[in-house]
């Protein structure tokens, strides 16, 4: 096997890995929501996948086993995507004939990874909370920069078919409107159905970004053997 196609392959490992120890990570979460400390275990449509990641559950129990899966996770999948990305950029290129378009490619997926990491570093608790913000709002933001991007080059370049591009564009718009909601949306701590919205918000970008990645392998696994 070549090694870039090893590259691409891993990412279902990836992706495996994020939804499996997630699953597992849910399933042992103490309880405790931004807004009710007294829910038992975790809340799919209350508790953000950030909650899995605090060492201290809301409810006020040890979350040690829980956060450990999470963060872990959260550093293989980044690492993983970024690790993908460099050897489907270098499918990309020959295409691409902007020094700049190649630059801001990698820059803006650098810092999206790089934020993603210290989003598992700085958890959401209170001692952390700023610092886990910070993050979460610069990943999403630069991966949304490095959508757009995406989107021009898959619309631009013939060697990828309509359905890439059509999924990247998707995944860019639904990139957008997470920003809006997340920036303009009900406050998570304001009512329970602000809680509601924001969560959700985020389980469906979160499966975006799994089922576009998926997407990705499938067109980088096709155009190297091309």
């Amino acid at each position: 096997m070549k090694k870039s196609n090893f590259m691409f392959w891993q990412g279902y490992a990836g992706i495996s890995i994020f939804v499996i120890l997630n699953s597992i990570a849910m399933l042992f979460y103490p309880g405790g929501t931004y807004l009710d400390s007294s829910t038992e275990g975790y809340q799919f449509f209350y508790n953000f996948l950030s909650n899995l990641g605090e060492w201290t559950a809301r409810n006020g129990e040890i979350n040690t086993f829980s956060a450990s899966l999470f963060n872990s996770s959260l550093i293989i999948f980044s690492l993983s995507y970024f690790s993908f990305f460099i050897s489907f950029l270098k499918l990309e290129v020959k295409y691409i004939n902007s020094k700049w378009l190649r630059y801001l490619l990698i820059a803006s997926i650098s810092v999206s990874i790089t934020s993603f990491i210290f989003i598992s570093v700085f958890s959401a608790e209170d001692t952390s909370k700023f610092w886990h913000l910070v993050f979460v709002k610069m990943a999403f933001r630069t991966l949304f920069i490095h959508a757009v991007l995406q989107t021009y080059i898959v619309i631009k370049i013939s060697i990828f078919d309509k359905f890439i591009s059509f999924a990247t564009l998707g995944f860019t718009i639904l990139l957008f409107l997470f920003l809006i909601v997340m920036d303009f949306g009900p406050s998570a701590h304001g009512s329970q159905e602000g809680l509601f919205i924001q969560v959700t918000a985020q389980k469906l970008i979160v499966t975006a970004i799994m089922i576009y990645f998926f997407f990705q392998i499938r067109t980088a696994l096709r155009l190297s053997k091309e």
